[in-house]
């Protein structure tokens, strides 16, 4: 049972609370707009930029939010944009893909930002299609709601820093983040290992967010997102980091399928939000944990269609093996020579 024996990291509870605070500013503040039902990616948004802030100096945490806004404006219009255009999306998710591991090339928090970036983008390009706003919600207003997502997210970023702002040393608060481009671009030119890294993981996310945005189907968003989970970080996946992420995504839909057997489907559909957030600040110190019950909220909010639960959580778990094989495929047999990252580096943290 090692499997689910603590790794000693303190749960993330400080993320989960700019997660909900970015998410409830971004909903009353989407609501107030024309086009509510927008709301929705302005809360996305909102909730990622909030993120960003959650952790390490505050001098670095601030500033990580500011870009981490700059950028959520460009990806999440992009990603609204193309949405209802698979040939444009399979691009703009290579091109996302691409940037955010040849960022890693920049160091730790390059890294960082090229990853809140690739996590905003594919929220708002699989939430929105799994909502239907590309019909419903104008791009222009679309793109309203995404801009006040970033002043609302960069607002709870400063009020949760202020009070952590107080007990720190005046040199730590004036911290700077630097983001050279010059590796970045460097990496390219000589298609180091974070290049072959950004190929690796662009070509499946590509071809699966083209199948996506052209089916727009449950097992299309499914097998969509076990890929992305399984090629969440940058770097070439670490085997124990892969089978945590394979196990708890497995172990969800399991426990998914058990549950709903003894839990009534409306209690379960309407507890989703509150699952992911557990389950987001259980994955620190128990990650099967964390990781399965992040996959059950998220089955219940975009991957599972009306109805009596225990009659789907068999295809979600046949999707969840078929995008197991293709993450895997693509991590081990692209470039079989390419190092391993770190383990305790796999995974960006703002600090």
């Amino acid at each position: 049972m090692r499997w689910f024996a603590s790794t000693g990291a303190p749960p993330a509870w400080g993320l989960v609370r700019y997660l909900t605070a970015g998410l409830l500013a971004g909903i009353a503040a989407g609501a107030a707009l024309p086009h509510m039902r927008g709301s929705l990616v302005a809360a996305l948004t909102s909730a990622v930029v909030a993120a960003s802030a959650s952790g390490g100096p505050t001098g670095i945490a601030r500033r990580v939010s500011l870009v981490t806004a700059a950028l959520a404006l460009v990806v999440n219009t992009v990603a609204f944009a193309t949405g209802s255009h698979p040939v444009w999306a399979a691009l703009a998710m290579a091109a996302v893909a691409l940037l955010t591991s040849v960022a890693a090339a920049a160091g730790q928090i390059a890294a960082l930002l090229g990853f809140l970036a690739s996590f905003a983008y594919f929220l708002i390009a699989t939430m929105a299609r799994v909502a239907n706003l590309y019909e419903l919600v104008p791009l222009r207003w679309a793109a309203v709601h995404i801009a006040v997502g970033c002043v609302t997210g960069l607002i709870v970023a400063f009020i949760g820093t202020a009070s952590r702002r107080r007990h720190e040393a005046a040199e730590v608060t004036a911290a700077r983040v630097p983001v050279p481009l010059a590796p970045m671009w460097e990496s390219l030119r000589t298609f180091d290992e974070h290049a072959r890294d950004g190929v690796r993981r662009a070509i499946p996310l590509a071809v699966l967010m083209y199948f996506f945005q052209r089916e727009g189907g449950r097992d299309a968003f499914w097998i969509f997102f076990v890929v992305y989970l399984m090629l969440l970080t940058s770097g070439k996946t670490p085997k124990s980091l892969a089978a945590v992420r394979v196990g708890s995504t497995l172990f969800g839909v399991l426990v998914l399928a058990i549950s709903s057997l003894l839990i009534p489907n409306r209690v379960l559909f309407s507890l989703g939000l509150v699952i992911i957030l557990v389950g987001i600040g259980l994955s620190p110190p128990y990650p099967i944990v964390g990781g399965a019950l992040t996959t059950m909220g998220s089955i219940l909010l975009a991957g599972a269609p009306t109805g009596a639960i225990a009659e789907w959580t068999g295809r979600r778990l046949l999707d969840t093996l078929l995008g197991c094989a293709i993450g895997l495929a693509a991590t081990y047999l692209l470039w079989p020579r390419d190092r391993e990252t770190e383990a305790e580096d796999a995974v960006p943290a703002p600090a």
